[in-house]
């Protein structure tokens, strides 16, 4: 199976005018899930990232940052605040459709999974319009992998967050290249489970 998992960090909850930082997409095969499973470092040295200019969004494109989104990474992790702070690096986010159609190929993955899709998909779709492009994901391969984990988890006490024992240490939660690479590795521990039982 095509999939590609992708993840924004952004500085505002809304999804229609925030600011968005930063974006990692990976793609991956779950026919490999049972035979030949995925490491945590090989997706993510597998990721695609990109790393936007937060000052030409705000001030070309009006976008708007958050107080409360500044006050919520200001208790992340050190190496996740470093990931959102300016750098020579940056993009203009006129570059995202490029990044989601050429790097992700977006349009050929016949499952494109995030956390939520009432945020993410939303967010490229809002973005994409100031271009007068539309995100080449087809509608119907739209999946999220809350719902996902808790479905396979039904019944069980297990959140959509868990970390597969081993990885704890190896996680820096909202680096969106590991976000993505964990969630895939949720749903890889959780297939081999199933398989297995």
């Amino acid at each position: 199976m095509n999939s590609c998992i992708y993840d924004f960090e952004t500085l505002s909850q809304s999804v229609f005018d925030g600011v968005v930082v930063n974006l990692a997409g990976l793609r991956f095969d779950e026919s490999r899930f049972v035979n030949q499973p995925y490491e945590f470092e090989e997706l993510v040295d597998s990721c695609k990232f990109i790393k936007f200019d937060v000052e030409e969004q705000v001030k070309k494109y009006e976008r708007k940052i958050q107080q409360s989104s500044l006050d919520w990474w200001k208790e992340k992790d050190k190496a996740a605040q470093k990931l959102i702070q300016p750098s020579s690096n940056d993009v203009s986010i006129e570059e995202l459709y490029a990044f989601v159609s050429l790097e992700l190929q977006l349009q050929n993955c016949d499952r494109v999974y995030t956390r939520g899709n009432t945020f993410d998909p939303i967010i490229l779709s809002s973005l994409l319009r100031h271009f007068d492009r539309v995100d080449p994901t087809k509608w119907w391969v739209i999946r999220d992998t809350r719902s996902l984990f808790e479905g396979m988890t039904y019944g069980h006490k297990i959140k959509s967050t868990f970390i597969p024992e081993g990885l704890e240490e190896k996680f820096v939660a909202h680096d969106p290249r590991h976000d993505v690479a964990m969630d895939v590795m949720r749903y890889q521990h959780l297939v081999r489970i199933l398989n297995d039982g």
